[in-house]
């Protein structure tokens, strides 16, 4: 179909063009492919990247696909191909929103990256593809029910930020492979969240078992790691499923802080926990059930205090490093125990921190920034009007703060609690859909090994895990099954429809179950080194479009 003049009709856009890098790389959302295009090379994000949600999170997307896909941009950036770069995601199907704000967020953290845009910036130029009927939607928690908390974009954008300014974040310095390869759960199901310092993992078991598909590992698999990385202490925040004394006849100082699966701890947990890493030695290793709630509640209260970032910043820094991190009220828990963690610090900067009044966004006649929010407030910019909402009264169509909101702390008829459905959502999303046959085997009988195996990985007649299928419709399997059998449906091998695994000569990177690969070493990318002048600012008020979409039917 072409239009007046025999020129390829355009699609339909979703929200506006919004530049990136001017004259060199923008961002959009159509409804279909675009056309092609002599000028422009177009970059479709959705075909790249891909998040396996526990229950219907969607972002944002981990570290591991942030790295790949910010390197995989910055080298077509840095070829200076004559053509423009037009990255963008589809929005034709259910989730349109949620590919939108990933697609952002993959746009803007390059910016924060490899350019040494601040956050703020890089917001602003995100925000330029909003209009009224295409606003960012906020990125959820793990939780089962509904939403009680939604994480703007422009907070994730500010975690990236301070993980860059405190050292956490450096593409110099990333091993993808050994990432991709710990998160899987055979080989230990762990994240550092702090390098060196903080890493979140599963709840060791008595013995090393595979139980409900779920391979649990005896605390002697963790050793040799911790050890070659100055693991010393070990902080444990479930009920007693191995023996304290399995790690401190190995050397590591054992710490037990225990409360309810899915709760909330109390201030003298809060201040124990922070008194406990303070005086590490070394790295700290903490583990709930799953490694996700209570853990990264704990974890961010001590970045709060350590380092001064506000609850919104840590649970993005956490999400990215480990998704589904922080779950249900303790989101809100978080934000309550800003101010309380910020009166433990050494800091006097930080103690002196106190809840800013919210601030408005007003800009210059030519487009910089004046004043800028609250940290823990949201933004959205509207041209010279600014508005700052609250996280929990933002207005999005596919994720609102609505229905009804599951108490995270209830144990199921089957006995299993919030961990225990966290650590079976993961397990069958890296494995289910690929290895029906294993799944089978494994919840008809435990599978035990020997506690002393040094680097446990799934016995050798299992067929090696694969990278997630999606279906036609570039939706999780998990999600495909959870539509006809219900949220709490199970995602059994006769709900999983067979397809064929997508085949593309371009990269694609997966989240947060990424394929396992040997651990070697990742050729350094020269993360902070930009061609001068390649985006340079320009009045935002004023933004170019490029030619070929100025006119839109």
């Amino acid at each position: 179909m072409v239009q007046n003049g025999g020129a390829p009709k355009l699609p339909k856009l979703y929200g506006k063009i919004a530049p990136i890098i001017n004259d060199v790389l923008y961002f959009a959302s159509f409804e279909s492919t675009p056309p092609p295009n002599i000028d422009y090379r177009y970059i479709f994000i959705d075909e790249r990247v891909h998040y396996e949600p526990f229950y219907t999170d969607f972002g944002p997307l981990n570290l591991s696909v942030l790295y790949r896909f910010c390197k995989y941009l910055h080298g077509l950036v840095e070829a200076r191909s004559k053509r423009k770069i037009l990255c963008w995601t589809k929005a034709d199907d259910e989730a349109r929103d949620e590919n939108r704000v990933n697609g952002a967020y993959l746009m803007a953290a390059y910016l924060i990256i490899y350019h040494n845009i601040s956050a703020d910036q890089a917001y602003l130029r995100i925000q330029n593809a909003e209009d009224e009927e295409s606003e960012y939607v906020g990125f959820r928690d793990a939780a089962m029910g509904e939403p009680s908390y939604l994480l703007h974009i422009h907070d994730v954008l500010r975690g990236v930020e301070k993980a860059i300014e405190h050292g956490w974040l450096c593409f110099d310095n990333f091993d993808a492979d050994e990432y991709e390869h710990y998160e899987r759960v055979e080989n230990g199901d762990f994240n550092w969240i702090i390098r060196g310092k903080i890493l979140s993992f599963c709840g060791p078991h008595e013995q090393t078992v595979i139980d409900g598909g779920y391979p649990y590992h005896a605390p002697e698999v963790y050793f040799d790691y911790f050890r070659e990385h100055n693991v010393t202490t070990i902080v444990r925040l479930n009920m007693k499923m191995y023996e304290a004394s399995r790690f401190t006849d190995a050397g590591f100082d054992h710490v037990d802080l225990f409360f309810i699966d899915g709760s909330t701890p109390s201030d003298a947990i809060v201040e124990r926990f922070i008194k406990v890493v303070d005086e590490a030695p070394g790295g700290v290793a903490i583990h709930c059930k799953a490694g996700l709630g209570r853990t990264g509640t704990l974890i961010a209260c001590w970045m709060m205090k350590e380092y001064g970032l506000t609850a919104a910043e840590c649970m993005a820094w956490l999400r990215i490093c480990r998704p589904g991190s922080v779950i249900g009220p303790q989101q809100q828990f978080l934000v309550r125990k800003q101010k309380f963690c910020w009166r433990m610090s050494n800091n006097n900067l930080i103690v002196q921190m106190a809840p800013k009044k919210k601030t408005s966004l007003t800009e210059k006649p030519d487009g910089r920034l004046k004043q800028l929010a609250s940290k823990v407030d949201e933004i959205r910019l509207n041209q010279n009007k600014p508005l700052v909402e609250s996280p929990v009264h933002r207005s999005s169509r596919s994720c609102k703060i609505s229905g009804q909101v599951v108490d995270e702390t209830a144990v199921d008829e089957e006995g299993n609690t919030q961990g225990d459905r966290l650590l079976a959502m993961k397990v069958r999303s890296q494995h289910a859909a690929h290895q029906p046959d294993m799944e089978s085997k494994a919840t008809s009988s435990r599978v035990t090994f020997n506690n002393d195996v040094k680097n446990y990985t799934l016995p050798a007649d299992h067929s090696p895990p694969r990278s997630p299928v999606q279906n036609g419709n570039h939706t999780s399997l998990r999600r495909a099954a959870r539509s006809a059998s219900g949220i709490y449906g199970i995602c059994s091998p006769q709900n999983i429809p067979h397809t064929t695994q997508h085949i593309s000569s371009s990269p694609r990177y997966s989240s947060p179950t990424t394929p396992i690969k040997p651990i070697s070493s990742v050729s350094s990318t020269a993360g902070r080194h930009a061609p001068r002048n390649l985006y340079a600012s320009s009045p935002v008020h004023a933004v170019p479009v490029p030619a070929p979409f100025r006119d839109w039917d």
